[in-house]
C-alpha cells in the first residue's frame, strides 16, 4: 500500500476518533498508527480532547442547565426589582416632589379679616404644601417693618394645571390663617421662594430674598 503522509492522517483523525469515517479509512488509519510514533502521540493527544465519557457528558449537560436557569432567576429578580425603582420613583414624582407655584395675582389673595386675623387665599385648583416664615425684622426703603415671606408648592397630583386623582380641596382648605399674635406684628407679606437650609449655610441670605421676592400684601 502506499504511504500515506502524516498531515493526511492527522486531518481524518477526529473523524476517526469519533468513529465515523468508512471502514477503508479506518483500516489505513489503523494501519499508519502502527508504524508512526508521530502520528500516534497526535492520535493520544486528540483522543484526550475530544473524548467525553457519557457519565461527564450527562454532568456536563446538567451543569450548564442548572448555570442557565441559575442565570434566568437572576435575570427575572433583576427586572423586577428595577420595575419596582421605576415605580417607586414614578410615584415619589407624582405625589411628593414639590414644585414652587409660579406667583400670579389670580392665584394669590392676602387680607386682614375684621377680626385683625390675617388670611392667604389661593384660587388655584389645588396645591400641596404652603411655606411661611415667622414675621422678621427687616429694614425696607429705610423702614423697619416686620415681614413674612411665602409659597406655595404643587405635586403632579396636587396642581392647578393637572389633576390625576378626584382629591380636591375644598374653598376653606385653600386658605392659609396666620395665628392671631403673628397677624398682629406682620407690616408686609412678600411671595418668593426659598430655602432655609441655604440661608443656614451662607448660600443664600433673607436680604437676597426679598430683593427678588413680590410684595402682595402691606399693612
Amino acid at each position: 500500500m502506499k504511504e500515506v503522509k502524516c498531515t493526511i492522517i492527522q486531518d481524518v483523525l477526529p473523524l476517526y476518533i469519533d468513529e465515523v469515517v468508512s471502514q477503508d479509512t479506518k483500516e489505513m488509519v489503523d494501519e499508519h498508527l502502527q508504524h508512526c510514533n508521530k502520528c500516534q502521540k497526535e492520535y493520544e493527544s486528540m483522543k484526550r480532547d475530544l473524548y467525553i465519557p457519557v457519565d461527564n457528558k450527562v454532568s456536563l449537560f446538567k451543569s450548564i442547565g442548572k448555570k442557565w436557569r441559575k442565570k434566568k432567576v437572576i435575570i427575572s429578580l433583576a427586572s423586577i426589582f428595577a420595575t419596582a425603582i421605576i415605580l417607586l420613583g414614578a410615584y415619589l414624582c407624582i405625589f411628593y416632589y414639590e414644585r414652587v407655584i409660579p406667583y400670579s395675582k389670580n392665584l394669590f389673595k392676602i387680607e386682614m379679616q375684621n377680626d385683625n386675623q390675617l388670611v392667604s387665599h389661593y384660587y388655584g385648583k389645588s396645591y400641596a404644601t404652603f411655606h411661611g416664615t415667622y414675621p422678621s425684622p427687616m429694614v425696607i426703603d429705610g423702614e423697619k417693618k416686620n415681614v413674612s415671606f411665602i409659597f406655595y408648592t404643587e405635586t403632579i397630583a396636587d396642581s392647578p394645571s393637572r389633576s390625576l386623582i378626584n382629591n380636591e380641596k375644598n374653598l376653606n382648605e385653600q386658605d392659609y390663617i396666620w395665628k392671631f399674635d403673628e397677624s398682629e406684628k406682620i407690616d408686609a407679606v412678600y411671595y418668593v421662594d426659598y430655602d432655609v437650609e441655604k440661608i443656614v449655610a451662607g448660600k443664600d441670605s433673607w436680604d437676597s430674598v426679598l430683593e427678588r421676592a413680590v410684595l402682595i400684601w402691606e399693612k
